[in-house]
């Protein structure tokens, strides 16, 4: 269980967040999100057969701790899949001053998220490693708030 949970951990090493330029917004996207779903549901597939382990005893504080960081990383990866595509429809919308004008309220909400969003990448960028990064209550907490926005 032990070196199973090394590797593990070994694994998520070369991978990095692809991000890519967003047309002429000065940010960028997620792209490569299907390679990062992959090796996580492998490996949330794995823990949990570990937590079943009759074997687990000296390694479950630690089991549980993967499994947790496994958790948060997934469900901020998710949450930013939303965000990104409902930020990419609506960001050439939100860039006319006539839609400002006409929805001011919506406006507001959309530049609240586009902030948050600036500094997501900027921060994604100086800390492209998947699970060093992801693995963050705040920024889960944010892009869950983000999605909420957004579908209002």
């Amino acid at each position: 269980i032990e070196q199973t949970l090394d590797k593990m951990e070994e694994d998520w090493g070369p991978y990095r967040l692809d991000i890519k330029d967003y047309r002429d917004t000065g940010t960028g996207v997620l792209a490569g999100f299907d390679e990062i779903n992959t090796l996580l549901d492998e490996q949330v597939t794995m823990t949990q057969a570990m937590n079943f382990s009759a074997f687990k005893g000296p390694f479950e504080e630690r089991i549980e701790k993967w499994d947790h960081k496994l958790f948060v990383v997934g469900e901020v990866l998710d949450n930013w899949a939303k965000v990104q595509r409902d930020w990419m429809y609506l960001q050439p919308i939100f860039e006319s001053d006539d839609i400002i004008k006409q929805l001011p309220v919506e406006a507001k909400k959309y530049a609240t998220v586009d902030k948050n969003w600036r500094q997501t990448i900027i921060g994604g960028k100086k800390n492209p490693v998947v699970v060093s990064f992801c693995d963050n209550e705040k920024l889960l907490k944010r892009f869950r708030e983000g999605v909420k926005m957004l579908d209002e």
